[in-house]
Order: structure tokens, then sequence, then C-alpha cells
């Protein structure tokens, strides 16, 4: 017996080529009330997302902060978002002297640009702490010069594997990201790649 999925005209045109081969074939319908109504997880709110690498844009500039985090999403933006203020004319003067711990507290006081907290998007997420850090400082390499991080992340891959950065994200089966490589010409980056 051979099951095939219900399409209208489609299904019956092909039962009935089968029936002639003394195959028999039974139909399925395509959707069901339980995969329409039963849903058995809640969906997760970006701000209860935890280990997952993140991106915050600033208001007035182009630039963008690529950062990590283990705890939730939200109790990562509050802590950055409590450090940025904006300044007068003679605190920042003052401030272009200070290197303060974070990134995002020096670019708000030297600048005096303000970091676009509801805009935090969720670039990738992992729960093996190694393979985060290896995600956010590919993220800060293809960033390039629009990330406002000082350094290349925890982990610092080598330049070695900056000809696979032309990527994008393919979702699988089990709904995490994985990465499908492109693999660019290589007269066009100059580069000889060979397997």
């Amino acid at each position: 017996m051979v099951v095939i999925p219900y399409v209208e005209n489609v299904s019956e045109a092909v039962a009935r080529i089968m029936r002639k081969d003394n195959v028999p074939v039974a139909m399925k319908p395509h959707k069901t009330l339980k995969n329409v109504l039963v849903h058995p997880k809640d969906k997760q709110e970006k701000k209860d997302l935890i280990e997952c690498v993140y991106k915050v844009p600033c208001s007035n500039c182009d630039e963008t902060y690529i950062g990590k985090t283990e705890g939730s999403l939200d109790s990562r933006t509050e802590v950055e978002s409590k450090t940025g203020c904006t300044f007068t004319r003679s605190l920042r003067a003052s401030s272009l002297t200070e290197h303060n711990k974070s990134t995002l507290t020096d670019h708000t006081t030297q600048e005096n640009y303000v970091i676009n907290w509801s805009q935090v998007t969720v670039i990738d997420r992992e729960p093996e702490r190694f393979t985060r850090w290896i995600k956010e400082a590919t993220h800060i390499r293809k960033e390039g010069q629009q990330a406002m991080n000082r350094d290349e992340g925890s982990y610092q891959p080598s330049h070695a594997h900056d000809c696979f950065l032309d990527t994008f994200p393919v979702v699988s089966r089990t709904g995490r990201t994985e990465y499908q490589l492109l693999l660019t010409k290589a007269s066009d980056r100059g580069r000889n790649v060979k397997f």
C-alpha cells in the first residue's frame, strides 16, 4: 500500500494510475486538526531567550554592537542599558579621556549617541559556551567596520577562515540555525581555494 498526501485533483489522478497497476493507494490529509490546533510549547518571547548572540544598533549612526549572553537577553540588555547616558558638552569633553569597561558606554559617552535598545535582535542561539564564543566572533568579523566592538570577541578564529564568511543561515529540521557556506570564486577574492 502506498500512502500519498491529498492534493485536490492531483491525488485522484495518481491513485487512478496506480490502481491500474494493482497498487493500493491511501490518501492522507496534508493539514490535520492536530497540526493546526495543537502547539505543546508556547512561543518564547525575545526577552526570555537564553544562551544567545545578539545585535544592538546605535540610533545615531550605522554601527552595531554584537554580544553574547548565557543568561536571559532581557537581564543582559537591562544591565547594559543602565550604563549608558547622554551628557552635556562639558561632561562629554571630560568623558573622552575615560576608558570604560563597556564598549557601549564608551560609544554613548564619547560620541554622545543613544543605543537603540528596542531594536535588539537575536542573531544566533547556542547552548554550548565555546561554540557561542565562535559564533559571536564570526558575527563580529562579518559585521566588519560597522561593529563598534573593541575586539573580535572571546574567541579569535584564524583569518584563514575569512574566505568562508559569506554565509547565510539555514534552519534545519530541529529548528537550530546551521550555516551553509557559500564558496565564492577564487578569482573574485584573489585566493586559491583547494579541496
